[in-house]
């Protein structure tokens, strides 16, 4: 090899570190960004049908903004009240319900034949829950500061995306511009689908869980309902959490009981499987099972939460890429026949979400 192509080869690998190492230290900043995109994204139809309705876009985008305010402040207003209270009362109760917790384990443990000792552990993960709700005040306060964020940075997305697609796409050669400009939008298309059908999923999934955790009895049901709610936007993982964390709910009280909720809360993330799932998400987000786990532990393990929240809409825009771009240029290379849009994408499975 020649020394020009070894230092042109160790330039690349150095400017791929250093972006990594500047997206580490700018990541909560890339977040924000990342979410007011896919935000943007999200309610960009809405915007759209003001503009064919006569009003300016800058106007329909604070149009959408107020109406989404009215929601918020009608939901904020309805549940402020009794999660406040029911996280304060869960705070409060957690030593007598960190010993109901650890009897009943024990107790299951004594059935089973096992010898496990599980008192230190159930501490500590209590411990962790009321640092957390402790500082609910606080998050909430971080919350809302990063969502005027995304509004402003998703206002200016809106209002300048048009024009930045439009320069982005002439840069490229005329004969690829049509396919560019194809692919942006359909990636802004699944990404911002993605956000209103997860959206919708977890109002409908929240709802059924505080109405159901009610209906059982359940310490703070509508502290889980919107618990379960939240979580459900992140793909998987929130199904599992919203039929472990109201066993665990119900394992104060006895195993039993833990287990006719388990049942229970099964039978509705099982419905929602398989009948909001598929009419709002699966119509809009075809990404494989395989690439949303994929996807989601890598999002996770980057950025926690917010990673694991995004992981699934930078997939499927991802995807998009691969499939319209990434392997025609391939089977081009090669002289195969290929189209604009390859086969091999599959429906996220019913059970995932």
């Amino acid at each position: 090899m020649s020394v020009h192509t070894l230092v042109v080869a160790a330039l690349i690998v150095l400017s791929v570190v250093a972006l990594a190492l500047l997206l580490r230290t700018l990541s909560s900043s890339v977040l924000v960004i990342l979410l007011a995109i896919v935000f943007a994204e999200g309610i960009r139809p809405l915007v759209d049908r003001l503009q064919r309705r006569g009003l300016s876009q800058p106007l329909g985008i604070l149009a959408v903004y107020v109406a989404l305010a009215a929601v918020l402040a009608g939901v904020v207003a309805l549940l402020v009240t009794p999660v406040a209270t029911q996280a304060e009362s869960v705070a409060r109760n957690l030593p007598s319900y960190e010993k109901q917790l650890v009897s009943a384990i024990d107790s299951v443990a004594a059935q089973l034949h096992l010898s496990v000792n599980v008192s230190q552990q159930v501490g500590q993960v209590l411990g962790g829950l009321q640092s957390a709700l402790v500082g609910v005040g606080s998050t909430i306060v971080a919350v809302a500061v990063n969502f005027v964020l995304v509004l402003v940075i998703g206002f200016l997305w809106l209002v300048t995306s048009a024009r930045l697609k439009a320069f982005v796409v002439d840069l490229l050669p005329v004969n690829g511009q049509q396919t560019a400009s194809d692919v942006l939008g359909e990636m802004g298309l699944r990404v911002g689908g993605y956000l209103r059908a997860m959206s919708i999923n977890g109002v409908v999934v929240g709802v059924a869980t505080g109405l159901v955790a009610a209906l059982l009895r359940l310490p703070a049901p509508a502290l889980l309902g919107v618990f379960t709610g939240v979580v459900a936007l992140i793909p998987v993982v929130g199904a599992v959490l919203g039929v472990v964390v109201p066993a665990l709910a119900a394992l104060t009280f006895s195993p039993t009981y833990a287990l006719i909720v388990v049942a229970v809360m099964a039978v509705v993330q099982i419905v929602d499987a398989n009948t909001v799932v598929p009419l709002v998400v699966n119509r809009v987000v075809s990404v494989p099972a395989l690439l949303v786990v994929i996807s989601l532990t890598v999002g996770g393990a980057l950025a926690g939460v917010i990673g694991a929240l995004l992981a699934v809409p930078i997939a499927a825009a991802g995807q998009v890429l691969v499939l319209r771009v990434v392997v025609p240029a391939v089977h081009r290379a090669e002289g195969r026949a290929t189209n604009d849009e390859p086969s091999g994408s599959a429906p996220v499975a019913e059970g995932v979400r």
